[in-house]
């Protein structure tokens, strides 16, 4: 069991990115009406009174509001925390980033394309660590008949652990998208920690959020929703690190974390929050913990 504490990006350490940010013009200082879109802070604001010169995340928290705040512009839609708003370029994305710190993970969720290349660079030993991988999901191909007729699958989450830790390097990432669009809908870097053993017995689901109505004639309307993943971690900790586990938990109790039960089992890799852990001291040498997690949209 491994949790990734995110380093979280900002634009600074974006030191470059292949998506323009052309959602809208850029905001400055005027007057303007009902229905004008604007960039500020790389999040893109949209008058919503007949006119107003407040700056946008001024007039977006006034009371009443004269901005409305439409999320985070194309190109930061990957590091904004929502797993479902994806950056979408066609053919590939490609961003570099500079965090002036030492990391050694990475974690992409939303994904859609081909592959990814995750690549790391020191500005004095070049590069220390480079990998391609195909985002294609073979496991459900099980003979010749699946083979041909299955409909090719795409994994959307990967993650990458272990990297050199270089506290100057700068990790750029390709996710390619072939003759189609390249989607990446969240980014994480930060420092990885193990808390033990994750078991068989673990158990993962979701939870929906599309509604579904049924009228007086039993006609049933469906409102499609976006869904999150949900894990239920059975993990064998030592018991000497028992204090450490629950002080680590602890520290991330507010912060949308990385848990992975098995990097080579993506349906047990969730971004979000633990709903509540409970470890017993089974015996003086291992103990018994389970972590309940709930992931973000």
């Amino acid at each position: 069991m491994i949790i990734v504490q995110p380093v979280p990006v900002t634009a600074a350490m974006l030191t470059a990115s292949n998506v323009p940010e052309t959602d809208a013009p850029a905001w400055t200082a005027g007057t303007y009406t009902l229905g004008t879109k604007r960039i500020y802070d790389h999040r893109v604001y949209e008058v919503i009174v007949s006119s107003t010169t407040a700056r946008p995340d001024v007039g977006a928290v006034a009371t009443p509001p004269s901005w409305l705040d439409l999320g985070a512009t194309n190109r930061f839609k990957m590091f904004d925390q929502i797993i479902s708003t994806q950056t979408v370029y066609a053919a590939e994305v490609d961003v570099s980033i500079t965090p002036a710190t030492v990391v050694n993970a990475a974690a992409f969720f939303g994904l859609s394309g081909n592959s990814i290349t995750l690549t790391m660079t020191d500005p004095g030993e070049g590069v220390v660590y480079t990998e391609t991988r195909s985002l294609q999901d073979n496991t459900i191909i099980i003979d010749w008949y699946t083979y041909f007729f299955e409909e090719i699958a795409f994994l959307p989450d990967m993650v990458f652990l272990g990297l050199p830790a270089y506290g100057s390097a700068t990790i750029n990432a390709i996710v390619d998208g072939g003759a189609g669009d390249a989607k990446v809908g969240e980014v994480i870097i930060g420092k990885q920690r193990t808390l033990g053993v994750s078991n068989f017995g673990t158990s993962v689901s979701i939870i929906d959020y599309s509604v579904k109505s049924t009228d007086d004639f039993g006609n049933t309307v469906i409102t499609t929703r976006a869904y999150s993943k949900r894990a239920d971690y059975d993990v064998t900790v030592e018991t000497a690190s028992v204090a450490a586990v629950q002080k680590a938990l602890a520290d991330v109790r507010t912060t949308p974390t990385v848990f992975i039960g098995d990097e080579n089992r993506p349906e047990t890799v969730v971004y979000g929050f633990y709903k509540q852990f409970n470890i017993v001291l089974s015996t003086p040498s291992i103990s018994d913990c389970s972590i309940e997690v709930e992931g973000l949209v």
